[in-house]
């Protein structure tokens, strides 16, 4: 009920949430065949009558869903920051965040390739994305503030 709430204020509609949530899952499907491969070998050839495919489309639609609520999360964040001056709507703010997403993603999934880390290292870098936005807010508005 709360989520539904909190997307209600972002004015995204279900559609719009389902495809920011399953346009980002194939990036963490990416992952796991990339640096997983010990997943992808217990698939079998009959794709869609094996239950490790759909663990896997599973695994990846979860990651997906954790980012999505990360970035609703942030997006609050970087309002509470942007309260005094004048900011676009929460909207712009999430969209804005789901395209660094995409960019960080990419670089993420980049950077562990060439430097041949495994799907943990995939992880922990996607998921450090929350942490560095609300560092480089908080720097920026500290700035600002001077």
């Amino acid at each position: 009920m709360k989520l539904e709430k909190k997307i209600d204020d972002f004015k995204l509609n279900s559609k719009a949430a389902l495809f920011s949530i399953f346009g980002l899952s194939y990036y963490f499907l990416i992952a796991i065949i990339l640096f997983k491969p010990n997943f992808i070998e217990k698939v079998n050839n009959a794709l869609l009558l094996d239950v490790n495919f759909y663990f896997l489309i599973m695994l990846s639609v979860c990651l997906s869903f954790a980012w999505f609520i990360m970035n609703i999360v942030l997006t609050k964040f970087l309002m509470l920051f942007n309260q005094n001056e004048v900011v676009k709507s929460q909207t712009d703010v999430f969209v804005n965040s789901m395209f660094y997403s995409v960019g960080y993603l990419s670089c993420a999934l980049l950077i562990n390739y060439i430097l041949d880390y495994d799907f943990r290292h995939f992880v922990a870098y996607a998921y450090l994305f929350l942490s560095l936005r609300i560092i480089w807010v908080v720097v920026k508005y500290a700035f600002k503030k001077m």
